[in-house]
């Protein structure tokens, strides 16, 4: 492991630096992101350059094996050992911090090629998600089910923000994200069948799908307003999900995240 120091190391302004990862602004100007936790790190550490990590003597412990079986390369370029006593909320965003924060850089764009070929038949694209529990769990969802490549209209919750980060449960190392800034045109541009959720669309259970390896694109739609209706030109099957039984009064929607589940589920049933 590298040589550790003490809290003291730590400057004000590098705890000032820590504390503004939770902000969007501060994570683009520093390039980077935060994860809290052992599990959660540990998970991480490899699939992103770990540029500053700081716990106590005993989270730190717990992660020496990881860290001896990583090439050295790919090891946290600082390693900071804080007292039992350091004021953990002074750089957490959790209510309940745990004892080890990492600072991670954010991840470079994809090429052009895997922004326009996915990889494996079924990927998926978010439309305005904002809520960054329901992005982290459909993000967590998503590598579950074996989809790579997931696409973010303008407007959806930042997926490197401190929240969606603890509710990915370490996915962002398996999946890749790919930003849009015109996602009408990436639809223009998509080779394959697109699938959208609409109240009143064909029955999930009941629709019938291309198989491998015709390429799928799943969409969700933002939590009140669904897909926008700039984007249903591009779709080509509509598809709800039924409520049980149809005879009776049943909640509006479903949320997001739970919806993404089951019609990922169905998906790979299928295929």
């Amino acid at each position: 492991m590298h040589s550790r120091k003490f809290a003291s190391m730590l400057s004000k302004a590098e705890l000032k630096e820590l504390k503004a990862l939770q902000d969007v602004k501060g994570r683009t100007a520093e390039g980077a992101f935060l994860a809290e936790g052992i599990k959660l790190t540990g998970e991480l550490l490899g699939a992103f350059d770990c540029r500053l990590l700081v716990g106590t003597s005993e989270s730190l412990q717990a992660l020496a094996p990881l860290l001896r079986q990583l090439p050295s390369g790919k090891r946290p370029q600082r390693i900071e050992e804080v007292g039992e006593s350091f004021d953990w909320s002074r750089v957490s965003s959790l209510r309940q911090p745990q004892p080890l924060i990492a600072v991670f850089a954010l991840p470079e764009p994809a090429s052009s090629q895997a922004f326009l070929s996915p990889e494996g038949s079924l990927s998926l694209l978010l439309d305005r998600v904002q809520d960054p529990g329901n992005l982290g769990t459909i993000l967590r969802t998503a590598d579950w089910f074996g989809v790579k490549d997931i696409y973010l209209a303008p407007g959806t919750a930042d997926p490197f923000a401190p929240k969606v980060v603890q509710a990915t449960m370490g996915a962002l190392a398996r999946v890749r994200l790919h930003r849009l800034s015109d996602t009408e045109s990436f639809l223009e541009q998509f080779e394959g069948t697109v699938i959208g959720t609409f109240l009143g669309g064909e029955d999930l259970y009941e629709a019938s799908f291309p198989a491998p390896p015709e390429r799928l694109l799943l969409i969700m739609g933002n939590e009140g307003q669904g897909i926008h209706p700039s984007l249903a030109p591009h779709i080509d099957r509509r598809v709800t999900i039924p409520p049980y039984p149809r005879s009776q009064e049943h909640t509006e929607s479903l949320n997001v995240a739970i919806a993404t589940a089951l019609l990922l589920g169905e998906l790979r049933r299928r295929g």
